[in-house]
């Protein structure tokens, strides 16, 4: 394997590889590598980082509220609700439509009909007052840092409060302009569709600490939703989890303080190090810079860890599946691989673990700087079928 290794990095040399074999008791042994300490750009490695930042700061337990509330002076008029109502975002990356949410998150989502099922049961048939939404809980930025503007054309805009990922409809053809009006509109939407007429503006705003909970749609847990990003390598739930982790771990819903956070804990952890450079969530940025090693180091830790790990390795795909649909689907490595891949122009890598034939398990991160796309690729199957076969297992005794 260490051959496949050098033989690549010989002619690219702007390559970080590294594999440990991770014994069941004692320390990681090296099985081999190439320049591991050296970062490099991760392109959506980087999600392996977001990912461990998410369970490490809400916890796999977690799920998020969106909730429906009314103020003050909202009142129950016999079968009218009269006066303002909040609908208040919680960074719930997969608040969406039935419709959104069968073609695009496969039972993954958070249906935004449950807000809407409360007020029928209450006897409400009419909403006489408007529906302000709150995006509040992050900033007003659209687009992650250290990304060209033309990102627009591909890349949902941001937001707290968030339906159908900020697509347009129920497709994925165009983006929402206003992601919080968007959603005002689909609450209507869903308190028709459980009979309950809406008579009013919908607008912007801040929910009052006064005003009183009516409804919520609680998400998936927070492992189902990393499935979802990690399976098909979904920058936006990984830009909103990056806010996430800022606005419930730092007290700020901004990308820097998600990223601060993320690289506090784990540093905590000793998985990253002083060189790794952090910026956004999903890896879209060219300014992210990530070692081999830090990746590494963070298979190993989540590979030992009955909790966090289990959730972080359970979400990423085998051979066959999302970005591996091409790749492993034959040979000793389709259902022993759990990795996830990274693209950009100039970039492929693939970090991960394997569990070998003799039972051994290993955790890689090659990550290849390289105009050789293709060639980076066939030296990460290479690796990775290597390393399921046993190729690297110690001698039986």
């Amino acid at each position: 394997m260490q051959q496949t290794i050098a033989t690549w990095s010989a002619s690219n040399r702007a390559t970080s590889a590294l594999v440990w074999r991770l014994p069941a008791e004692g320390p990681p042994q090296l099985v081999g590598g190439f320049r591991p300490d050296t970062p490099r750009i991760p392109a959506s490695t980087m999600k392996l980082v977001t990912s461990a930042g998410a369970l490490l700061e809400l916890g796999s337990t977690f799920r998020f509220s969106t909730r429906l509330l009314a103020a003050d002076e909202t009142s129950v008029q016999g079968r009218t609700l009269v006066g303002k109502v909040y609908l208040k975002g919680a960074g719930d990356p997969v608040l969406a439509t039935r419709s959104y949410a069968g073609r695009y998150l496969f039972g993954r989502a958070t249906p935004i009909s449950d807000l809407a099922r409360p007020i029928r049961a209450k006897g409400v048939r009419l909403l006489r007052g408007p529906i302000i939404a709150d995006e509040h809980l992050f900033d007003g930025r659209r687009l992650g840092p250290g990304w060209p503007s033309y990102y627009r054309a591909y890349a949902s805009p941001l937001s707290a409060l968030v339906t159908n990922q900020n697509f347009s409809g129920n497709a994925r053809a165009s983006y929402v302009s206003s992601p919080a009006l968007a959603a005002a509109q689909r609450m209507r939407a869903a308190l028709k569709g459980v009979g309950v007429s809406q008579v009013g503006g919908l607008t912007v705003g801040v929910t009052p600490a006064s005003a009183r909970p009516i409804g919520s749609a609680v998400s998936p847990p927070l492992p189902t939703i990393l499935r979802a990003m990690n399976l098909e390598s979904d920058n936006f739930i990984a830009e909103t989890l990056a806010k996430d982790v800022g606005a419930y771990g730092a007290g700020k819903g901004t990308t820097a303080a998600g990223v601060g956070r993320t690289r506090a804990l784990l540093m905590g952890r000793g998985i990253l190090s002083d060189s790794d450079h952090l910026v956004d969530g999903s890896g879209l940025s060219r300014e992210n810079r990530l070692a081999a090693s830090s990746l590494v180091r963070l298979i190993a830790d989540a590979d030992g860890d009955t909790i966090w790990g289990t959730a972080l390795i359970s979400s990423l795909a085998q051979g066959g599946q999302g970005t591996l649909i091409r790749r492993f689907l034959t040979g000793p490595a389709t259902r022993r691989v759990r990795a996830k891949t990274g693209y950009l122009n100039g970039v492929s890598a693939m970090a991960g673990r394997v569990v070998s034939r003799g039972g051994e398990h290993y955790a890689f991160a090659l990550i290849m700087n390289t105009a050789d796309i293709l060639g980076a690729r066939a030296t990460q199957d290479r690796v990775v079928t290597l390393l399921a076969a046993g190729s690297e297992d110690p001698p039986r005794p």
